[in-house]
């Protein structure tokens, strides 16, 4: 009979894969940060650039952007967003049927939100002394839709394995990354938000 202090080789085992699998949760999670930060920086570079711009005389067009489907769509996001983090909650304390539900109204929010941006794009026409500005307008609106899009797709994606039964408490972090990510647009959207509609 062997002494209690002595691992079998099945245990070593289980012991060595779980702390496997916790230091690559670690770097997966260091990933998405310094991901995150890094692409914050187009976002505030946009945003000087705008800033900058903004000081010349005439640069802005008489003619603003309309604010109320850019509300919309915040409300949308912010919604999606609540719902996107509720979903998380949720499938870490195993409630797949609430979290899947939860992660459905984040994505159609999300879409809701995707459709004003798209339409945001082409909201101001070009021409006259504004030119200049309606272009960086679409830049700006235009690389935050394709970002939203690639994430909204992720959603989707998580959606469809979710009814497959592939995340649970056990199994989460693809969710989670997910939903870092879509935080990550509502975070940028909101300071795009008061430079383009209330600066």
């Amino acid at each position: 009979m062997q002494p209690s202090s002595i691992l079998t080789r099945e245990e070593k085992a289980r012991l060595r894969a779980e702390k496997e699998a916790a230091i690559r949760l670690k770097n997966n999670k260091l990933g998405i940060t310094i991901f995150q930060a890094s692409w914050i920086l187009v976002f505030v570079c946009l945003i000087i650039v705008n800033w900058q711009l903004g000081y010349t005389p005439g640069w802005r067009p008489t003619e603003k952007p309309n604010i109320i489907l850019p509300i919309v769509a915040t409300i949308a996001l912010l919604a999606s967003t609540y719902f996107a983090w509720s979903a998380v909650k949720m499938v870490k304390a195993d409630h797949v049927q609430t979290f899947q539900q939860q992660w459905l109204y984040a994505t159609g929010l999300g879409a809701v939100f995707l459709a004003i941006m798209f339409q945001q794009i082409f909201s101001l026409p070009p021409g006259g002394t504004g030119t200049q500005y309606v272009y960086l307008y679409r830049a700006m609106i235009g690389y935050h839709a394709l970002h939203a899009l690639v994430i909204g797709v992720m959603m989707v994606q998580v959606f469809r394995y979710s009814q497959h039964g592939n995340y649970h408490a056990g199994n989460h972090w693809v969710v989670e990354a997910t939903a870092r990510l879509w935080y990550f647009v509502t975070v940028a959207w909101v300071m795009f938000f008061v430079v383009l509609y209330l600066i």
